[in-house]
């Protein structure tokens, strides 16, 4: 599974603030680094860059522990 990063941040700029994007990526942002992320491109994401299932799990685990909400599976399926 492949899910463009992009997605992944207009769905929380949308569905909960324009800054929960922000923390999110600030909380994996050392973990992301040992996969090759950077801040940068996380706050200003290419179109064409993904996260792979073990980034999506970061994401919606931190996703989870900050907002106590998930990612929508429907979300998922509809990519």
């Amino acid at each position: 599974m492949k899910i463009k990063i992009v997605t992944l941040q207009a769905w929380c700029n949308k569905n909960i603030t324009p800054l929960a994007w922000q923390r999110i990526v600030i909380k994996v942002l050392p973990s992301l680094r040992e996969k090759g992320f950077e801040l940068e491109e996380l706050e200003n994401p290419d179109p064409n860059r993904y996260f792979d299932e073990e980034e999506f799990k970061l994401f919606s685990e931190t996703l989870s522990s900050v907002y106590q909400i998930t990612f929508p599976k429907e979300e998922i399926e509809n990519i």
